[in-house]
């Protein structure tokens, strides 16, 4: 790192250098970043394609005093993070107390928002806009959204808004080709068709000076030649879709130019009302790795810096539980490919994550039953409702923090009308360096209050191709839910014989009972085995079903044995332990000697997965010791 960088404790040094010493720094940048990744994990490709930008923006904006901005997502924020006083905790990203991974509020003034998820930006900011012409607190607000987030709904709603209000805006439309994966949609290939206008390249700048000297006269004349000269912009320039939407388009221009950049921005900054800033970067820029395959390097683990091939985890570092055993998500998605070989009817749908979620393989074996709809989760299941209606067999695989975002349409779209559609929610549970804004921590609670819906987690492989099979044999809809972590291949010798709301013994105890669901399962038996070595008789009963809860089984073992502790990779509010209490309460079952082990009512930090179920008594030794504590009265 050279004198250049270590300087930079503040963004607003950068004022002083010249554009040859910001090219530099960027460089230094992406080498830091590239560092720091290769060792912890992160977003990487999408970090190394917005270096310029940030620099740009710093360069041009005072985002301490006089302006504010708004990071759409959050994971492009890295360059912004070293340039904002992180630059010697940035070695620690990602792990326990160390750098978040995305936008946090509570770590940085520079960081207006806690954002990870997207297409949240532009509202915000212009909410922000329409605050500050109240309280006067700032020059200019500024968004940056990427092209994959800027064509899910919410920023169309905002920029409709904007458009109407003509607010002072500007929106940074981050244009790389990509969300997760290659971005999709009929947005995408008009933001296509505006990247290959090579005619309006070399016009671009002519046109809007030209636009702008007019403005600047028709303002005295006339409206009618105002409109006139909105009319000249709109056919000068091939952003007209956000012009009739109410902006002052501008670009495409070269975001992985500093120069250009800085130019750039100096001009639009000084446009009233609404703009929106179109630039083009690459993503992975710098590693060609990471340039050459974007999608592998979206969300990255630790990887050799010399020839980008992936390093096995450290305990506690990456947080996606990677190993030598396949994830969930593998094993999700190899089992979705085998039953489209076998069932015409089924369909897969997910949101702009086909790698994430298992389904690249689906997606190349079966195109014709595939349908990625981008970063629209509202839309994947309101499309999955439509093809159930239609006799069709969807399954729609999502993380569970995304699946928040389309709440209404389960409820409506599919629970209301009973439709027979299978979510498979990803993700679900604590999932480690993501930190507070990815824990699926919610879908129990939000899945179980619907009427008729099925909600199950798999313990093993094994229960997993049964809980399928289930699923899709049923006349209503069922969730299935499993972690960020390698899926055990079987914890019971025998044959999973599945049954809606049946819940299965897998070891006999006399001193308590685990009641363990999901990925806490395989714990519980470490638990049971730890206390079995003290002595202690500790049945495990895997529960199966959050709804319907096997009252039977579950109510015999709590009216019988002294100790209970019901397990959940959960939030303790509404999940999988409310579940079973109601159902002890209805069926006027004594609930005394039983404890909960689920996650408290707290928003739980980035750290490795293993290490944060280990701090909340969710691993083996910290169910052990709560049920020994429970024992001991």
């Amino acid at each position: 790192m050279s004198d250049l960088l270590k300087a930079i404790d503040n963004p607003r040094r950068l004022h002083t250098l010249t554009t040859n010493q910001l090219e530099l720094i960027a460089e230094e940048l992406r080498a830091l970043i590239l560092e720091s990744v290769s060792n912890n994990g992160g977003h990487l490709a999408s970090n190394l394609g917005v270096v310029e930008l940030t620099l740009a923006l710093h360069y041009c904006f005072d985002f301490q005093h006089k302006d504010r901005l708004v990071w759409d997502v959050g994971h492009q924020t890295y360059a912004h993070k070293i340039l904002t006083g992180r630059r010697e905790e940035f070695n620690t990203l990602r792990r326990k107390n160390g750098v978040s991974g995305y936008a946090d509020k509570n770590e940085s003034p520079y960081d207006t928002f806690s954002f990870g998820h997207t297409g949240t930006s532009i509202s915000a900011a212009l909410g922000l806009s329409c605050a500050n012409d109240k309280k006067h607190f700032c020059d200019h607000v500024v968004a940056v959204i990427g092209d994959g987030a800027v064509a899910s709904g919410m920023p169309f709603e905002a920029m409709n808004q904007a458009g109407e209000l003509g607010k002072n805006l500007l929106i940074v439309l981050n244009d790389n080709q990509m969300s997760i994966s290659p971005s999709v949609g009929s947005l995408s290939r008009y933001l296509s068709k505006i990247r290959s206008s090579s005619a309006y390249v070399g016009l671009k700048h002519e046109a809007h000076e030209l636009i702008s000297r007019w403005q600047s006269a028709f303002k005295k004349i006339d409206v009618l030649y105002e409109r006139l000269a909105d009319g000249l912009q709109s056919a000068l320039t091939p952003g007209g879709l956000f012009t009739e939407l109410g902006f002052h388009y501008y670009g495409p221009a070269d975001g992985n130019d500093v120069r250009e950049m800085v130019d750039t921005l100096q001009h639009v900054k000084r446009i009233e009302g609404p703009v929106l800033l179109h630039t083009l970067t690459k993503k992975g820029k710098g590693f060609a790795p990471a340039s050459k395959d974007p999608a592998s390097f979206h969300s990255s683990q630790r990887f050799n810096m010399d020839n980008g091939l992936l390093l096995p985890q450290e305990a506690g570092v990456g947080g996606d539980g990677a190993g030598p055993r396949p994830s969930w998500s593998q094993r999700m998605g190899e089992e979705l490919v085998r039953l489209a070989d076998v069932r015409p009817e089924l369909l897969a749908i997910t949101a702009a994550m086909p790698e994430g979620t298992g389904l690249k393989g689906f997606s190349e074996k079966h195109p014709d039953k595939f349908y990625d709809v981008g970063i629209c989760e509202q839309h994947a299941v309101g499309l999955a409702g439509g093809l159930a209606a239609g006799g069709l067999r969807p399954v729609v695989c999502i993380y569970s923090t995304f699946l928040q975002r389309a709440y209404d349409q389960i409820f409506h779209d599919i629970a209301l009308q009973s439709w027979p559609v299978v979510f498979c929610v990803d993700r679900a549970g604590l999932v480690g360096s993501d930190g507070a804004t990815h824990h699926g921590l919610y879908d129990i609670a939000y899945f179980r209050c619907f009427p008729g819906l099925n909600v199950m987690a798999p313990a093993d492989v094994k229960e997993l191709h049964a809980m399928l099979e289930l699923a899709l044999s049923l006349d209503q809809p069922s969730a299935i839910r499993y972690p960020r972590e390698p899926a055990p291949i079987s914890l019971s010798e025998a044959e999973p014989e599945l049954e809606a709301g049946r819940a299965q013994t897998l070891k006999e105890g006399s001193d308590g009972v685990f009641i363990a669901y999901g990925a806490t399962v395989q714990r519980a038996v470490e638990a049971a085995n730890i206390l079995a070595r003290d002595g202690k008789s500790i049945a495990v009963i895997n529960a199966r079903f959050a709804k319907p809860i096997d009252i039977d089984l579950i109510g015999e073992a709590v009216a019988n044995l002294p100790a209970a502790v019901i397990a959940e990779d959960h939030a303790r509010a509404g999940g999988f332990s409310s579940a079973v209490l109601e159902a002890l309460n209805e069926h006027s079952i004594p609930a005394h000697g039983i404890a909960v082990a689920a996650v408290p009512d707290r928003f739980i930090a980035h750290a490795g997965r293993e290490d944060q179920l280990a701090s909340l008594g969710l691993d083996g030794p910290g169910l052990a010791a709560r049920m020994e504590k429970l024992i001991a009265g």
